[in-house]
């Protein structure tokens, strides 16, 4: 059994991302949600956890998809 995230845990993620500089991206997860901030500024973006799933489902059956097309294209030539 997985412990629950109930108290905020931060962690300094090996990510980049360019804004004002380029900045390392700092990760806090809480409850059911991903606070994603670049490293020494203020802002913060707010993700959903069953939202990120989701997508990364949408994205493997995508890439899925357009692997059998290629096959498929593939094999008729």
């Amino acid at each position: 059994m997985a412990t629950p995230s109930i108290k905020p845990v931060t962690r300094e993620s090996s990510a980049m991302v360019r804004d004002r500089g380029w900045r390392a991206v700092m990760v806090t997860i809480v409850g059911g949600v991903i606070k994603l901030r670049a490293k020494g500024l203020r802002t913060r973006e707010t993700v959903d956890l069953a939202w990120c799933y989701y997508a990364a489902v949408r994205q493997r059956v995508a890439i899925e998809k357009a692997e059998k097309a290629k096959a498929r294209t593939l094999r008729r030539k």
